[in-house]
């Protein structure tokens, strides 16, 4: 198998897919590119975007990750949309879901290999609710307000190694190199 990197330029995302790929074959290769993301409700479109333009720059086999976290009483909202949703509203994204409606949420996370002719989507899913409020300061962005299912504390409370036994990004990263026997 060719050398496959992993491109981000998210230091806390490279850590945990450091990770998670420690006990693989070879050593995760990083590039630290800053690829341009587009906007979509649909997360496969962004992912394989994002794959794309990170394959144009760099003309390697590589792969990138790029989630949603969904929010039933937002009626999914805000899915791929995280990030400027994020940027906005920060830690008052607990307080828009009023008391006694679902705090219900899932969280789903897609890696995208591309080697120039072809692209492969794997998918990572978590479901769980939204914390009363943010807890924890693990993680990326919204990790200290997400509660898995079956636990008590949130992605944000927990160290690195729990954290991503019930990591979507964890899930998606561990199907790829399944597949690709890495």
């Amino acid at each position: 198998m060719a050398m496959v990197y992993f491109v981000s330029s998210n230091h806390r995302k490279l850590a945990d897919m450091t990770y998670v790929w420690k006990d693989a074959p070879t050593p995760l290769r990083v590039l630290r590119l800053d690829v341009p993301q587009i906007l979509s409700s649909d997360l496969d479109t962004v992912v394989r975007e994002e794959a794309l333009a990170a394959y144009r720059l760099s003309l390697v086999p590589l792969f990138v990750e790029h989630g949603g976290l969904f929010i039933e009483h937002l009626n999914g909202f805000p899915g791929p949309l995280v990030m400027p949703f994020w940027e906005r509203l920060q830690d008052r994204i607990c307080s828009l879901i009023p008391p006694g409606q679902s705090r219900a949420a899932h969280v789903v996370q897609k890696v995208c290999y591309c080697d120039g002719r072809t692209l492969r989507v794997y998918t990572g899913s978590v479901t769980g609710e939204i914390a009363v409020e943010q807890r924890g300061d693990e993680g990326i962005h919204w990790e200290p307000m997400f509660i898995p299912a079956g636990h008590t504390r949130t992605l944000g409370q927990m160290p690195r190694d729990e954290r991503l036994r019930c990591s979507a990004s964890a899930e998606a990263l561990r199907a790829f190199r399944f597949d690709l026997g890495l």
